[in-house]
C-alpha cells in the first residue's frame, strides 16, 4: 500500500474504476466517508481529499445529509482540446504591430474603431506545409510588454496572467465555416474566396469584459476538430 500522505490518491484511483466499471450506477450512493476511512485505514480528512477529486471531475456529486452520489452521463457535452501549437508543428510570425483597430476587430472585443491594439499573426506550418493561420486582438496598454509576454508562452489567455488572477478569466469559443479574407487564403495556399473553418476565442473576465480576441483559420485539408463526451476515461 502507498505511504498514507499519498492515500488518496488510491482512493480516487480505486473509485473511479469502480465507477467507470459500472459497479456503481447513476444515481447511486458510493461508501461513506466512515466506511471508506475504515477500509482504507486512514482519517476522513484524507477520504475528503479523494471525494473532492472526484468531485471536480463530475463523476460524483454530494447530497446534503445523505452522502456522494454518482452522477448520469451527460453524452451531449464535449471537452474539446484546443492547442495554440500542434506537435511537431512550426511557427512563422507574419506580423506583431500596433495599429489601430477596424470596424470588425473593434466588435469583437466590445471597443471603439479607431483604439490601438496588439495584432500578432502566424503560420503555423506542419511538415513544412501551412496547417493554420493564427491571428491574436490585445487592447493596446501603453507601458505593458504584451508583446513580450506573447512571444514568450504558447497559450492565449496565459498572456493575461499578470495582470489577472488566472482563476477569473475565461475563453469563449465558436467554430464555423466562413469565407477567408484574401491574405488568408494566400497564406494557407487555398484558393481567394474559399470557404475556410474559422475557430474564434474570445478572452474574458468574470466581469465579462472582453480582454483579448482570437481566431485560427484551417484550409479544408486540416479542418478537423475532436472532442470526446464527458465522462471518457482513458483505458
Amino acid at each position: 500500500m502507498e505511504e498514507n500522505t499519498y492515500l488518496y490518491r488510491s482512493i480516487t484511483n480505486d473509485l473511479r474504476a469502480a465507477i467507470s466499471a459500472g459497479e456503481y450506477s447513476p444515481d447511486e450512493m458510493i461508501p461513506s466517508e466512515n466506511r471508506l476511512a475504515s477500509e482504507y485505514g486512514t482519517s476522513r480528512i484524507t477520504v475528503r481529499k479523494a471525494l473532492r477529486i472526484l468531485e471536480s471531475e463530475g463523476l460524483i456529486k454530494p447530497r446534503r445529509g445523505k452522502g456522494y452520489f454518482v452522477l448520469s452521463p451527460e453524452y451531449s457535452r464535449f471537452t474539446l482540446d484546443f492547442s495554440e501549437k500542434p506537435a511537431d508543428s512550426k511557427t512563422v510570425y507574419l506580423e506583431i504591430n500596433v495599429v489601430p483597430a477596424d470596424e470588425d476587430i473593434a466588435r469583437q472585443l466590445n471597443g471603439q474603431q479607431g483604439r490601438m491594439i496588439v495584432v500578432i499573426r502566424r503560420l503555423i506550418l506542419q511538415a513544412s506545409e501551412p496547417e493554420s493561420y493564427d491571428e491574436k486582438f490585445i487592447p493596446y496598454v501603453k507601458g505593458d510588454p504584451v508583446i513580450e509576454r506573447e512571444l514568450h508562452y504558447s497559450q492565449f489567455p496565459d498572456v493575461f496572467t499578470d495582470k489577472y488572477v488566472p482563476r477569473r478569466i475565461w475563453t469563449q469559443m465558436e467554430i464555423e465555416a466562413k469565407q477567408g479574407p484574401d491574405a488568408v487564403c494566400a497564406a494557407l495556399g487555398s484558393e481567394s474566396g474559399s470557404v475556410l473553418l474559422c475557430v474564434s476565442r474570445r478572452v474574458r473576465t468574470l466581469d465579462d469584459e472582453i480582454i483579448g480576441f482570437g481566431r485560427r483559420w484551417y484550409p479544408a485539408a486540416h479542418g478537423k476538430l475532436s472532442a470526446a463526451s464527458e465522462y471518457h476515461m482513458e483505458g
